[in-house]
């Protein structure tokens, strides 16, 4: 659990920020996942410059709760998240291209054109 926590998760899909909670494209099986208010407050902060552990403190100081229950839940949401194919561990950190800082909605379309290619999610 400790590698875990001590890496970057970087979020991996298109998004959108709902009331319900975020909406995810699995690019992998080209379908949408619905993530629920704690896997979306991690999806969100999965910015691939902080660590799995700084995220899960921070929620815990946020929410109240124990930061070990905490710390226990958000790795397991980790795993569960990168296995869903929308959320993928980093040894180092590192910075999230342009098409994958913003919802989908509030991006410029050719910087977002421009990122996918650049990422290879696209063909030019």
């Amino acid at each position: 659990m400790t590698a875990t926590l001590d890496q970057f998760p970087q979020r991996d899909g298109l998004y959108q920020v709902l009331p319900e909670g975020v909406a995810v494209q699995n690019r992998y099986q080209n379908r949408v996942i619905m993530l629920d208010s704690l896997s979306s407050e991690i999806w969100l902060r999965a910015d691939g410059k902080t660590s799995l552990r700084a995220i899960a403190h921070d929620i815990a100081g946020m929410s109240g709760l124990s930061t070990s229950a905490v710390v226990r839940t958000v790795s397991i949401l980790a795993v569960i998240l990168n296995s869903e194919g929308v959320l993928f561990p980093c040894n180092q950190p590192s910075s999230l291209p342009y098409h994958l800082t913003l919802p989908q909605e509030d991006q410029d379309v050719d910087q977002m054109r421009e990122s996918l290619v650049a990422s290879g999610w696209l063909d030019q």
